[in-house]
């Protein structure tokens, strides 16, 4: 397949830019790697470099005042419902990085939105009513191969044409609302060579979206030219229609586009059904770092609680970094007859705070920045591979951006005597996620 090439991107950008791109600190950074790894320089495309995913037309490259650019992502749906549609294409843009002796590293924010899923429930289960598939998918990917539109099925070749092409799923692990970071080791034909970044929706049902917004990288060691393209894939087969609309946009690290929600969507967090999740659900530690989180006076985490969603637990730690603190707990209900203890930790040792029943909320007698749930009782089977085990609510004492991290008890920790008739117990936190319903009539 030929690469597709819009020429008029490069005198759009021209006129914008002034040929070539602003400082790299000012732009997408592709941060050249010495041998060990540490960063010994930074290539600074021209605009004639970009070539445009065969969706994306030269508005999808946008200057930034100050320099540097963004990648548009599904501009025609920015806002749209749920019942909007969109086109089966591949949307974005890609360039490629010149050979140096050992690779890049390519930084980058993402601020993304979806009603879609891209899930099929093989580590991830949708709520009950929710639907799964794998639908809409973005994507950061750098190889040394071709334009990541290039190496998928779109299904659009010629009658009889030997299909050699990359269906779904691309990546080992699909997102299902958290973010996956994957290498191709080189020995997996079924997925995306090089390294990726890949977000994705956990499923899809009537009223709810999903949405991330972070700063990350992905690595590339090579000697090699590298591609590098910046996607959302609403094409690739064997899932692709033109329901349920995403878009987004790929920027500068730390700096975000003006995205906006979905019309009659229901923003991530002001419900136990549409949780607030990670940024990065993919770590082998149990560490998960959430999205700075902006409280106001009568929203949630004020007025009504503030629902995150971790990804994988065996337990968990909650703290808060800077901001306000955390005021109250709500703990769901599960038939856990026996409750759970909260701890907090305001020395060197986790000290029992009270205990709180079944579907009951706690209020901490002084405002804590760090606290944990025990005691959930290991006989109810929650699976610390199953996001949708445990819902958690949060108020907190003052409005203001907050930023929540949540840590896993991964080991067996022994219960305080005033609570040992809790049973020995790791803290299952996993959440849940309102999801959609796909009509296929």
């Amino acid at each position: 397949m030929t690469p597709f090439h819009a020429r008029t991107l490069a005198t759009t950008l021209a006129v914008s830019l002034g040929i070539a791109l602003a400082p790299s600190a000012q732009a997408i950074t592709f941060d050249i790697l010495g041998e060990s790894g540490d960063v010994v320089g930074t290539f600074t495309p021209d605009a004639a470099d970009w070539i445009l995913a065969p969706g994306s037309g030269s508005g999808d490259i946008a200057a930034q005042s100050g320099g540097g650019f963004e990648v548009l992502l599904g501009q025609s749906v920015f806002g749209a419902s749920e019942v909007a549609t969109q086109d089966s294409h591949i949307y974005g843009a890609g360039l490629i990085l010149p050979a140096t002796g050992y690779g890049y590293r390519v930084n980058f924010s993402a601020n993304l939105r979806t009603w879609d899923s891209y899930n099929i429930g093989e580590s991830v289960q949708p709520l009950p009513g929710g639907s799964l598939g794998y639908w809409d998918l973005f994507a950061v990917n750098a190889n040394t191969s071709d334009y990541y539109w290039n190496l998928v099925d779109q299904g659009i070749g010629s009658p009889g044409e030997p299909v050699a092409l990359l269906r779904d799923s691309l990546v080992p692990m699909p997102p299902a609302g958290s973010v996956v970071r994957y290498t191709n080791p080189g020995d997996n034909a079924a997925a995306l060579p090089g390294a990726t970044w890949a977000w994705g929706g956990r499923d899809f049902a009537a009223g709810y979206f999903e949405s991330i917004r972070t700063s990350s990288s992905v690595t590339v060691a090579a000697s090699a030219p590298v591609f590098v393209s910046f996607v959302l894939d609403t094409a690739t087969r064997e899932s692709a229609d033109n329901r349920f609309p995403s878009w987004g946009a790929f920027g500068v690290a730390g700096q975000f586009a003006d995205v906006p929600d979905g019309a009659q969507g229901s923003a991530p967090g002001l419900s136990a059904n549409n949780p607030l999740l990670p940024v990065d659900g993919n770590v082998s530690d149990g560490h998960f770092v959430f999205d700075t989180f902006v409280v106001v006076e009568g929203g949630p985490g004020t007025a009504s609680f503030l629902f995150v969603d971790p990804v994988v637990a065996v337990g968990y730690e909650y703290q808060v970094s800077g901001g306000p603190s955390f005021a109250e707990v709500l703990l769901p209900t599960l038939g856990d007859a026996d409750g759970y203890g909260i701890e907090v930790r305001p020395d060197d040792e986790w000290v029992l705070a009270g205990t709180v029943g079944d579907g009951g909320s706690f209020t901490f007698a002084a405002v804590v920045n760090r606290f944990r749930v025990m005691g959930i009782d290991p006989a109810l089977g929650l699976d610390p591979m199953n996001p949708v085990a445990f819902v958690t609510g949060l108020k907190f004492d003052a409005t203001g951006p907050v930023q929540i991290e949540m840590t896993a008890v991964t080991a067996a920790v022994p219960e305080p005597e005033t609570y040992a008739m809790l049973g020995l117990g790791l803290a299952l936190i996993g959440l849940r996620r309102a999801r959609r319903e796909r009509s296929v009539g």
